[in-house]
C-alpha cells in the first residue's frame, strides 16, 4: 500500500461513485497536491544533503565530520523515501 493511502487513510471503497465522466475530481486534486508535496520535498532533502556536505567539508575534527556524515546519511534515507514514493504513484498511474 502507497504511504500516501496510509497517511490518509484511504480505503477503497467498492461501488463508490465517480463523478461526471468516470472521474473522481477530489481525488485527482488530493493526488495533485500530494505530488507537489512529494517534488518539494524531494527538494528540501537534495537542499539538506548539500547543506551537510558543505557542513562537512568544513568541519574542524572527526566528531563534528562524523556528525554530519551521519545526518548526510539520514538525509539520503529521506529522499529514497520518496523517490520510492514517487514511483509507486507512477507505476499507479497517479503522476503528472
Amino acid at each position: 500500500m502507497p504511504i500516501w493511502k496510509r497517511i490518509f487513510g484511504v480505503k477503497e471503497e467498492p461501488g463508490k461513485m465517480k463523478e461526471q465522466y468516470g472521474v473522481d475530481y477530489v481525488g485527482v486534486s488530493e493526488f495533485l497536491l500530494f505530488n507537489r508535496n512529494l517534488l518539494e520535498a524531494l527538494r528540501h532533502e537534495e537542499s539538506g544533503v548539500a547543506l551537510y556536505n558543505r557542513f562537512l567539508a568544513e568541519a574542524n575534527d572527526e566528531r563534528g565530520r562524523e556528525m554530519y556524515r551521519l545526518l548526510i546519511a539520514e538525509e539520503n534515507r529521506h529522499l529514497r523515501l520518496v523517490n520510492e514514493e514517487i514511483e509507486e504513484h507512477k507505476k499507479q498511474g497517479c503522476w503528472s
